[in-house]
Parts: C-alpha cells; sequence; structure tokens
C-alpha cells in the first residue's frame, strides 16, 4: 500500500527546453565540381540550439578543424617551429602536412609583410601562389591579410581574383579597413567573407549590417568576435560569442551568422611559452593552452575553429571522437 501511494505521488518532471524562433545561416565554404574543384565543401549554420544546451533540437557536430599555414612565417612558437622546421618555409608542403598527417578540414593561408610594404612584385608572389595553392590542395581554402588595414583588402582583392570560382573564405573585413573593397571582391568573385570585430556586440552587429548593405547575402558572410587567449581575456569571447548566438536564436537577423574561432592566438600568452621546472613541460602547456582555448570557443557557439600546433589538432580530435562527435557522417557537405 505504501509503494503504491508512494508511485501515484512521485511527480512527472521533464526538463524544459527552449524554443528559439532563430536559426543560423547556412554558409557554404568550397565549390566542388562543376563549379568548383574542391573534394568536398564546409557547411557552416544550420544550429537552431547552444552546443549541449539539455536536448539538442538536432544532432550536434563537431566544429569544422582549420590549420594555419603562414608565408612567411612569423613570430612562429618555438614548440611550432620545432615540430615543423623543414616545412615551414614551404607553404604548399606545410598545408599539405595539415592535411594529411592532421587532418584538417580547411587550411588558412595568412599573408605576412614583415616590410609592411606592398608593391607590383608583392602583389604578383600574392597571385601566384594562391593559385598554385588551389591547384596543389583540394579542400577548402580560407586566405588572410597581413592585418594591416591599408593593405588587406588589396592582398584580398588579388586573393579573389586568382581563386575566382572556389569560393574561399576572406579574411578579414573588419570596420577599420576597407571593408567595402573587400565585399566587392567577393561579390564580383562569388566568394566568403569573414566579418571581424573585437569582442564588442555592438560593432559586430555594425559590420554585419554594413556587409549586407553592400550587397552580400547572408549565405556569404561568417563572423569572428576574435577569439582572446586562455587567461588573457578568453572569458570576453566566451561571453559575447555566446550572446552573439543566443541573439541570433532570438531572431537578430544581423546576428545569424555561424561564427569561427582562431585559438591560435593563444600562443600570445606568456603561460604557453614560460620556461622553467616549475610550470612543468613548456611543450605540452603551450598545446594545452590553445587546447582549452578551442573546446571553450566551440562550447560558446564556434563552428569552426582555426589552429596551430599539430598536437593540438590530434588532441583535440580525440576528445571529439570520445564524445561521439566525429563521425565524417555529421560533418554536412564533407565527402572526402
Amino acid at each position: 500500500m505504501g509503494e503504491d501511494l508512494y508511485r501515484l505521488l512521485t511527480p512527472k518532471f521533464e526538463i524544459p527546453r527552449a524554443q528559439y524562433p532563430g536559426e543560423i545561416n547556412k554558409v557554404e565554404i568550397g565549390k566542388t565540381p562543376p563549379e568548383g574543384t574542391r573534394a568536398y565543401n564546409l557547411i557552416l549554420g544550420g544550429a537552431k540550439d547552444i552546443p549541449f544546451f539539455e536536448k539538442q533540437a538536432e544532432p550536434l557536430r563537431r566544429p569544422y578543424i582549420g590549420m594555419q599555414v603562414q608565408v612567411p612565417p612569423e613570430n612562429i612558437p618555438n614548440q611550432v617551429s620545432t615540430e615543423l622546421r623543414e616545412i615551414l618555409d614551404k607553404p604548399t608542403e606545410w598545408a599539405k602536412f595539415c592535411i594529411e598527417e592532421c587532418e584538417a578540414d580547411t587550411i588558412q593561408v595568412r599573408f605576412n609583410l614583415p616590410g609592411r610594404v606592398i608593391n607590383e612584385e608583392v602583389i604578383k608572389k600574392v597571385e601566384e601562389l594562391s593559385r598554385a595553392l588551389v591547384d596543389e590542395l583540394d579542400v577548402p581554402l580560407i586566405f588572410s591579410g597581413p592585418d594591416i588595414k591599408e593593405i588587406d583588402h588589396q592582398i584580398l582583392e588579388t586573393v579573389a581574383k586568382s581563386t575566382r570560382g572556389e569560393q574561399v573564405l576572406l579574411g578579414s573585413a573588419r570596420l577599420d579597413n576597407d571593408y567595402a573593397r573587400i565585399a566587392k571582391a567577393a561579390l564580383d568573385n562569388h566568394h566568403v567573407v569573414l566579418a571581424s570585430t573585437d569582442c564588442d556586440l555592438p560593432s559586430q552587429k555594425m559590420l554585419n549590417n554594413r556587409l549586407l548593405d553592400l550587397g552580400l547575402s547572408k549565405s556569404q558572410i561568417v563572423i569572428d568576435p576574435t577569439t582572446a587567449a586562455l587567461g588573457y581575456g578568453l572569458e570576453y569571447s566566451l561571453s559575447i560569442t555566446e550572446q552573439i548566438r543566443m541573439n541570433a536564436l532570438k531572431g537578430d537577423q544581423s546576428m545569424q551568422m555561424p561564427i569561427a574561432a582562431f585559438p591560435l592566438s593563444s600562443w600570445t600568452a606568456r603561460e604557453a611559452a614560460f620556461e622553467g621546472p616549475q610550470f612543468g613541460k613548456q611543450y605540452s602547456r603551450g598545446v594545452i593552452w590553445e587546447l582549452t582555448t578551442a573546446l571553450a570557443m566551440f562550447l560558446a557557439g564556434a563552428e569552426l575553429l582555426v589552429m596551430l600546433h599539430p598536437e593540438t589538432v590530434k588532441r583535440y580530435r580525440l576528445l571529439m571522437r570520445e564524445s561521439g562527435l566525429d563521425d565524417p557522417s555529421t560533418i554536412l557537405g564533407r565527402t572526402r
């Protein structure tokens, strides 16, 4: 009698799940035949919820993994240069190593200008190398300038023309550079633009709206709210990224773009490079710093993570497999 009464009085409790009116726009990076020559494409977006927030509206998939290649290499951490010393000055080989050995889904090619000077010779080298990378690699590609506001648009205009038809991601359009010319290069050559701001939600909203006003469609914009390093502002990146995702899901159409994060900024943290027995092994510490930042940004809503150290990517993949998120069939658009 007591057991029956207890069973009748036991309340049934179900965890409520928030129903959001908005969802993240889908953005395609890379064009497969017959339009382009990529072996597969990346399709970001489509999310209707926050990662691991109660029961997912749709199956959760891991973020795409990118790796950065620099031309020429600049300020490369010792842990990375030691690992890649034989190929750092060979961008095509560096990229192939990332794809074949680390299984990177995409490559970010960053053009550095140590002398901060651009001329016809530099433009020609950018054109030749971007074309060579398209010919040699079959993965979707990201191209970035040296983050010099007077120069970035010239680099990206050159890349856009030489990679026409491949739907690359051009980074970055910023409020303090000539984002209008970068947007026009993307429109004229059918590419996607990375819209970058410095951990400031109003600035991100303003930049997104300006790019839309210039004619870019919602399917041509990926946003980068900036990934601060662990211990050096990561909490700001997390809160801004989460707020952007929440605003998007609540219906703010100007914020409904997929988010890219760049955890490789972790190598700027002094803790990643401290030497001395009291801090433990320098090699592992730097990798853990980058890995922790990557995981945090994934949980905040990032769908594309670009990293630098091969070991970081390998450990990240292991964690994703252990979480049941590494099945290629869950990665939309991937056919490799």
